[in-house]
């Protein structure tokens, strides 16, 4: 099975290469000597789609596609998250395991993490009732502080402040991060997302 696929995908290749041949009215062997290859290595390539990959990246380089071929190379690249992904949820997920325990009640203010505007008449190290503090944020929410709450507090903590807010994009966005957590680390069925038609309940003491 795996064989078919490689031919497949190696036959593709080599189409594709000779269909910009042909575009440059170049023959084979001109087009060999174009790319800085052997003759015979090349006719191999067009005829069997076999090819060092070292010749096919140069081959690339030669007719410009180096930018296209980085692009495909880029969706390899493990950011952050992804790694995190690849740890055990319960030591690296600070989405799914926020910083403040859901036991705390108050929060001592960093303003370098949440924006000095935010609370400019207020010093660092003032303590904030949680609930006081979520809805200053989310009162000028925007996507950086937003994911900050989530970071500090977790989705399920925050999500009746949100809906208190009553403001659809908010929602909307909160929806939006949510699914990408849970997509990202398997847990859609530990965060729940919000239903534009559900009631407001009496907010828990948090």
């Amino acid at each position: 099975m795996i064989e078919n696929d490689i031919s497949k995908i190696l036959k593709s290749a080599s189409k594709k290469v000779r269909a910009e041949r042909i575009a440059l009215e170049l023959s084979q062997e001109e087009f060999a000597n174009f790319v800085d290859i052997k003759y015979a290595t090349y006719k191999t390539f067009e005829q069997k789609g076999k090819i060092t990959f070292e010749n096919y990246v140069k081959i690339l380089i030669k007719i410009n596609k180096e930018d296209q071929f980085n692009k495909f190379l880029d969706g390899f690249e493990f950011n952050e998250q992804k790694e995190r992904a690849n740890k055990k949820i319960d030591t690296s997920n600070v989405y799914l395991n926020p910083i403040i325990e859901t036991s705390q009640k108050h929060i001592i203010l960093d303003k370098k993490v949440f924006g000095e505007e935010l609370f400019y008449s207020v010093e660092d190290g003032h303590s904030y009732e949680i609930p006081n503090f979520i809805n200053i944020v989310l009162n000028k929410w925007d996507e950086k502080r937003l994911m900050l709450l989530f970071k500090y507090f977790g989705a399920d903590r925050l999500k009746l402040y949100v809906l208190e807010q009553k403001d659809i994009q908010l929602l909307k966005s909160f929806n939006r991060h949510v699914k990408h957590i849970a997509k990202q680390f398997n847990e859609l069925s530990k965060i729940s997302t919000i239903k534009f038609n559900t009631t407001v309940e009496s907010r828990r003491n948090s």
